[in-house]
């Protein structure tokens, strides 16, 4: 086979190791050159340079997206070479919209939704229609590696949103508790850390969110040797104080450090992270009971009762290195190991009444996460004839226990009674001795899989395909019964995968794919007959087709799907209720987005996501083919920033937020509104007195109008929006 260049998934092309991104300064030439107004260009965020291993692709024009992003057993691919849709949020938006968590990063995309409470530390999300739990965010590619409930974003350098499954891509994910979980079913997130670029970095930003909150980010960054080859990158957050709910404070904290290697034949890659949150009283999700909805509460009113806390810590780390064997043929390997501990006490109310009536038998207790993954492989890279063909052939593995041990009030059942219109601020702590559940899961995944992508015509004709044999096993020790009992199951796939790129003319790319997933093994819970069965992995298929138009500075990806989803349905049976693996929904829909320039002055990020979910098997006949709960028919997200010319580095941000109303029960009697939000911003920068670098202030307003609303439903469940949140910061170069 004679040598070609590679163009391997993360791997540089060897003619290219001179090349870098460009940096800051370089950058802010370009964009000065572009508008003569502005002398002081904002400081964006660096990226690494092409060597570092895995480096992500470069920002697209505007900076607020990447101009591609990873597909797991597929690699790195440009938006217009990529068979689905993609969208790859950069450090440089997380940045200027003062973005907190991964949530924050989030709402600026219209298919995904975050549907568990404001205020409540977790991040769980609906894409496409599909649950995404939040235990499944994937780290520098390795599922289930990022901070379990909620991943603070200032060491993310990428927040990468793929539609649609992706178990031959990534592989299955580990699913939450693994106790219930639809898996990754709509899409899934992977989060790429940030690594040292070319220049050097030390930044000190301070913070300030409503009510009180107070902190500062710090972010250090240096390469050394001949060649630049090692680099250190250190991020660092802290930040505590009065949230903008009533009596809820958070103290946030972490520290990322990242190492890596590049060298001419040998990249290497580690990342070591440690968070902590301490939310008194976290916010939680509602239960409807009554024959209708109430109106939400006054904006930032807190419902939850004053001893409720929510105290989880993570320690997470990944190591990723690959080897040159040839100049066409690359081993990599990849490790990652994540522990998550949650101490926590909380009612979740059921609303008993249109009056706002809460009841609620409240639970304290501790959970502990620990999820290993690992990948091995080799990318091979090389022409036959007039075809050009990029395998991959890859190994990889996840094994999740989770250890679970509640208590309820005694004397039993301890049930509080309090109102959502008013602060319960008097309702005395039960005490907490009587076990509810104890017992320990355990997830183990493997997989092989095996992928092709042929090219022809300069990549106007490319044609993937793909398949995994995935096995998966689960078991679960219940040690609350008399005497313990346990359940387990291991059980093999197939899962295919095929897509075709094709580009018609310059500038257009017109794509199709057929693609499977896999939900992860459940358990099931103690409240049914068949407590402890364990459900085999349930398969998932997606059509889609669509078409992107890059016009070199702004892109618009249209794209029609098609998923089915098998689900667990409780079913009536002599003697209670059973769960049985004999449901199905399917979500069809249309997807529109856009982001880049429009001008040089002016960028635009958003998009609007048609998607009617059906239930197509429901537990009740009577059921099927209404709607499916929580899936709103229309999502919409429209962001714009704006370089203003009578203020030279003044910039106006703003989005509106768009979701139309959803049912809240399977039945499609009950309902929540729709709903928009709308947030502003602006930042300047100026250059510093002191050392002539820039200082960038920004500020913005997280639903101006203070709007009070039901923001998603989910399982029966509905949760509350934020409230009015002010943020400003400031961001100091030395």
């Amino acid at each position: 086979m004679p040598p070609v260049t590679v163009d391997a998934p993360g791997k540089p092309k060897p003619r290219q190791t001179t090349q870098r991104t460009p940096s800051s300064r370089e950058r802010a030439q370009r964009r000065a050159a572009a508008s003569p107004s502005r002398n002081v260009a904002p400081v964006p965020y660096l990226a690494p340079s092409t060597g570092t291993l895995g480096a992500p692709p470069a920002p697209y024009a505007g900076g607020q997206v990447a101009s591609g992003g990873s597909l797991g057993l597929l690699g790195n691919r440009s938006v217009m070479d990529t068979p689905f849709n993609q969208t790859s949020y950069t450090a440089e938006l997380i940045q200027n919209q003062q973005a907190r968590t991964i949530r924050d990063v989030l709402i600026n995309d219209p298919s995904v939704r975050v549907i568990q409470a404001a205020g409540g530390g977790a991040d769980g999300l609906f894409i496409r229609g599909f649950y995404y739990d939040s235990g499944d965010y994937a780290l520098n590619g390795l599922s289930g590696i990022a901070p379990y409930y909620s991943t603070a974003a200032n060491f993310i350098e990428r927040v990468e949103v793929l539609k649609g499954p992706s178990a031959v891509l990534n592989g299955m994910t580990v699913g939450g508790t693994g106790v219930s979980s639809a898996g990754a079913v709509g899409g899934s997130v992977n989060l790429v850390t940030k690594h040292a670029a070319d220049v050097d970095i030390t930044q000190l930003t301070t913070t300030y969110a409503s009510k009180s909150q107070f902190g500062e980010q710090i972010d250090v960054s240096r390469r050394y040797g001949e060649h630049k080859e090692w680099g250190v990158r250190l991020n660092q957050t802290y930040s505590n104080g009065n949230t903008p709910w009533n009596r809820q404070t958070d103290e946030l904290g972490n520290v990322a450090l990242a190492l890596d290697y590049r060298g001419e034949t040998v990249r290497a890659a580690v990342d070591i992270g440690y968070q902590a949150d301490v939310l008194d009283p976290p916010l939680r999700s509602f239960s409807v009971a009554s024959t209708a909805v109430p109106a939400p509460p006054k904006a930032g009113t807190n419902f939850q009762v004053p001893w409720a806390y929510y105290h989880p810590t993570d320690f997470f780390s990944t190591v990723k290195g690959e080897v040159d064997l040839t100049d066409w043929m690359t081993t990599y390997a990849a490790f990652g190991y994540h522990d998550s501990n949650i101490n926590y006490a909380y009612p979740s109310p059921t609303i008993t009444s249109l009056s706002g009536g809460l009841s609620s038998n409240p639970i304290s207790g501790k959970e502990t996460f620990e999820t290993l993954a690992g990948e091995a492989g080799v990318r091979m890279n090389a022409d036959l004839g007039p075809v050009n063909h990029a395998v991959n052939v890859g190994y990889s593995i996840t094994d999740r226990t989770y250890n679970q041990r509640v208590l309820r009030p005694t004397p039993s059942p301890g049930t509080i009674s309090w109102n959502l219109y008013t602060e319960p601020t008097i309702i005395a702590q039960p005490t907490f001795a009587t076990l509810a559940a104890n017992q320990m899961t355990n997830v183990d995944l493997w997989s092989v899989g095996v992928s092709d992508t042929m090219s022809m015509w300069d990549k106007r004709l490319q044609f993937t395909v793909g398949v995994r044999r995935q096995t998966a096993g689960s078991s679960v020790t219940d040690y609350f019964t008399p005497s313990s009992s346990r359940a387990e199951t291991d059980t093999s796939v197939w899962t295919p995968a095929y897509a075709i790129v094709v580009k018609p003319v310059e500038h257009v790319s017109l794509y199709a794919n057929y693609i499977e997933g896999l939900q992860t093994p459940v358990v099931v819970a103690g409240t049914f007959l068949n407590r402890g069965t364990v459900f085999p992995p349930g398969q998932t298929k997606q059509t889609e087709a669509g078409i992107k138009i890059d016009a070199g500075r702004i892109t618009t990806t249209l794209s029609a799907f098609d998923i089915s989803q098998p689900s667990i349905i409780s079913v009536a049976v002599p003697g209670g209720n059973e769960q049985q693996l004999n449901g199905r929904q399917r979500n069809r829909g249309i997807e529109l987005n856009v982001f880049g320039e429009v001008t040089p002055a002016i960028r635009l990020l958003g998009g609007v996501t048609l998607t009617h979910g059906v239930q197509e098997q429901a537990a009740l006949a009577s059921n099927n083919g209404k709607d499916a709960v929580g899936v709103p028919g229309v999502t919409a997200n429209i962001g714009a920033e704006w370089d203003t010319p009578f203020v030279r580095d003044l910039t106006f941000t703003g989005r509106v937020v768009y979701t139309s109303w959803q049912y809240v029960n399977v039945a499609n009697t009950l309902t929540i509104p729709e709903w928009t939000r709308v947030d502003l911003g602006a930042r300047y920068t100026f250059t510093s007195p002191w050392n002539g670098k820039p200082i960038v202030v920004r500020a913005s307003i997280e639903n101006v109008f203070n709007k009070a609303y039901w923001a998603s439903a989910y399982s029966s469940v509905i949760t509350l929006g934020a409230p009015r949140t002010y943020l400003v910061s400031t961001t100091f170069n030395f």
